[in-house]
C-alpha cells in the first residue's frame, strides 16, 4: 500500500461511458486507522501480561479483540457496482472480512437510487444508507447498497453519480 493509496478518496468512479459505469468504495483510510488503533491497543494488552498484570492484559486482549473486529466489520467494506446497458443487468460485489457476495438484477428502465438515513435505537445515533429500487409492480426490487459507515458526502456524490447515468436515454447519448 503506498501513502497516495491511503489518503485517495474512498468513492471513485472506475469507469463511465454511456453504456457501463462502474463506480467502486473503498474505504483504506478508515480501515487502515481501525486496524492500527486496534494493533495498538492489542500492544497496550500485551505490555499489562508482561508487566505482571494478567487480569488487566487479559482484559484489555478481550475488549480489544471483540471491540475491534465490530468495528473492522464496519470499516472494512468495499463495495463495487457496475451498471451495463449492453449487458442489460447491474451487478453489485460486495467484499468484507466474511468473505465476497455478487448479486445481479437486471436493468429495469424504472430502476433508480435512493439514499436514505435510518435513524432510532436499533440504527444506532444514524445511518446513511444507498438502495437500488425499481419502480415497476410486476418485479419490485429493492438492493442495499453496503457502503459501512460513509460519509454523507460520500453517499450524496455516488447517489449523483448513479442517478446521473441512468437518467440518460438514447436521446442524450451520440
Amino acid at each position: 500500500m503506498t501513502l497516495p493509496n491511503l489518503l485517495a478518496d474512498p468513492f471513485r468512479v472506475l469507469q463511465q461511458t454511456d453504456a457501463v459505469l462502474e463506480i467502486e468504495y473503498r474505504p483504506i483510510r478508515r480501515a487502515a486507522i481501525a486496524v492500527g488503533v486496534t494493533l495498538l491497543t492489542a500492544a497496550m494488552g500485551l505490555a499489562a501480561l508482561a508487566d505482571g498484570a494478567i487480569g488487566t492484559g487479559v482484559t484489555v486482549l478481550a475488549m480489544t479483540a471483540l471491540i475491534g473486529g465490530l468495528i473492522l466489520r464496519e470499516t472494512a467494506v468495499v463495495t463495487q457496482l457496475r451498471l451495463d446497458r449492453v449487458a442489460g443487468h447491474a451487478r453489485l460485489r460486495v467484499t468484507r472480512l466474511q468473505g465476497r457476495e455478487d448479486r445481479t438484477v437486471p436493468l429495469a428502465p424504472s430502476l433508480r437510487v435512493e439514499p436514505r438515513i435510518r435513524y432510532g435505537s436499533s440504527a444506532g445515533p444514524e445511518k446513511a444508507e444507498l438502495a437500488l429500487v425499481t419502480a415497476d409492480d410486476s418485479s419490485p426490487l429493492e438492493i442495499q447498497i453496503p457502503t459501512g459507515r460513509a460519509d454523507r458526502e460520500d453517499m450524496a456524490r455516488m447517489a449523483a453519480e448513479i442517478t446521473s447515468w441512468l437518467s440518460r436515454t438514447s436521446e442524450d447519448r451520440p
